[in-house]
């Protein structure tokens, strides 16, 4: 069995209920961004690098995955 130190998976961080909200909110603020950024991205006339695209879903994928670890 892996300690908690070992292992990123297993630490936990004991923070605020305050300071969770906070971070909560923040990461919901940044997904509605890069969400609005990449819809303005996919709707532009010009030609569009597949790799920005690819970032940017990669960055609201990341947000999401940690926003879905947070405690609520």
């Amino acid at each position: 069995m892996t300690s908690p130190r070992t292992s990123p998976m297993g630490a936990h961080v004991n923070i605020s209920e305050p300071e969770t909200r906070r971070l909560r909110h923040q990461l919901e603020i940044e997904i509605s961004q890069l969400s609005r950024q990449l819809s303005d991205l996919k709707g532009a006339e010009t030609e569009v690098d597949t790799a920005l695209l690819q970032t940017y879903q990669e960055m609201i994928f990341s947000r999401r995955a940690l926003l879905g670890r947070i405690p609520r």
